[in-house]
């Protein structure tokens, strides 16, 4: 199980070659308040960063500051909804509901898709297809042990996935996995692990440590970088080497807690861990019903359909519940006028 599906490393160097240092804003003004099962579309808008999310609101049917009234954020290919895991504890806790409308629809049929030619099947999904409040769900933190590895064939370790933690000692840090060594009858021989510490609001130097446990589960220290006997708040993570765990956990009696790093900055150019807008009382993974992936059917967009690294709209409806009125939700494309990645175009329409 890994902590979140991710393009390779070449793959999501190709998407983000064209990438810019251009302020986040969208195409200009949007329609507020439309009328209901009025169809609305907003784009392209500049969410191109690799690292900071922008943000709309279907209130004002643009683009708004984090601090204002938002629904949506919008990072490259990832989309994300106001909740307690993304926008913290003033969220306004918007959930959503994937309608999977296009998940069997074979590759060549989403290469045929355009806008024009599926908004009427857009435009056909109203009231009646909204589901039990039950069925909605938000973006959340879950918990994930083994979020550190590759468990495909002998488990190895996975350094793209990092975390941001809060220390036992209420301090911060961010911490990876970078290797994992087994034995000939293959008991862990040593985890390998690096952290960065927070000192006011910068991370340090990188600091490598090596757990030999030797059967038997240990206690790490962070804070010193050390392996250490586990007595009170002097540890902030506990390893279990045991054929069946594998686990990394917080020292959660002392209030440590993680956050999954994203995917850029990545662990080296990460510059702060206090920043999260959670930390979850486990090693944590970031889900919700808008799959953060281009591997995943059920998600807006689809990878190198034609072998030249592009993404391609699936055109996948979502619906997405702001207090008591439902929206139904499309990203119709990927880029900008000029062909630059990372400006998606979104359609809408409230449809309660």
């Amino acid at each position: 199980m890994m902590m979140r599906s991710l393009l390779s490393v070449a793959s999501l160097a190709v998407l983000g070659a064209c990438e810019g240092e251009s302020n986040a804003t969208g195409p200009g003004a949007g329609t507020p308040e439309p009328a209901i099962n009025q169809v609305v579309s907003f784009g392209p808008l500049n969410a191109s960063s690799t690292d900071t999310l922008v943000f709309f609101s279907f209130a004002s049917g643009t683009l708004v500051p984090r601090t204002a009234d938002w629904d949506l954020a919008f990072r490259r290919y990832e989309v994300r909804l106001n909740s307690p895991a993304v926008g913290g504890a003033t969220s306004k806790n918007v959930l959503g509901f994937a309608l999977d409308n296009n998940k069997t629809t074979s590759d060549a049929q989403v290469l045929a898709f355009t806008p024009a030619a599926t908004l009427a099947d857009f435009d056909g999904v109203r009231v009646a297809q909204i589901p039990a409040d039950d069925q909605f769900q938000t973006d959340r933190l879950t918990e994930n042990k083994q979020g550190y590895l590759n468990l495909s064939g002998i488990p190895t370790a996975n350094p793209a996935n990092y975390w941001k933690l809060r220390l036992a000692n209420g301090t911060f840090a961010v911490f990876r996995a970078t290797r994992i060594k087994f034995t000939q009858t293959f008991a862990v021989d040593t985890l390998y692990l690096e952290s960065r510490l927070q000192t006011g609001s910068t991370l340090g130097a990188v600091q490598t440590l090596a757990i030999a446990p030797a059967n038997g589960v240990r206690q790490i220290s962070l804070a010193t970088n050390a392996v250490v006997t586990g007595a009170g708040c002097n540890w902030d993570l506990e390893f279990n080497p045991a054929a069946n765990q594998l686990s990394l956990v917080p020292n959660v009696a002392c209030n440590a807690g993680s956050y999954p790093g994203p995917t850029s900055p990545a662990f080296a150019n990460a510059t702060i861990a206090s920043d999260a807008p959670q930390f979850a009382t486990f090693l944590s993974t970031l889900v919700g019903p808008i799959p953060n992936s281009v591997l995943d059917k059920s998600a807006p967009f689809r990878y190198n359909l034609q072998g030249n690294d592009r993404l391609h709209a699936a055109f996948n409806t979502y619906l997405v519940k702001s207090g008591t009125r439902v929206y139904k939700l499309q990203v119709t494309d990927y880029y900008s006028n000029t062909g630059v990645a990372g400006f998606p175009t979104i359609r809408y329409a409230r449809i309660r």
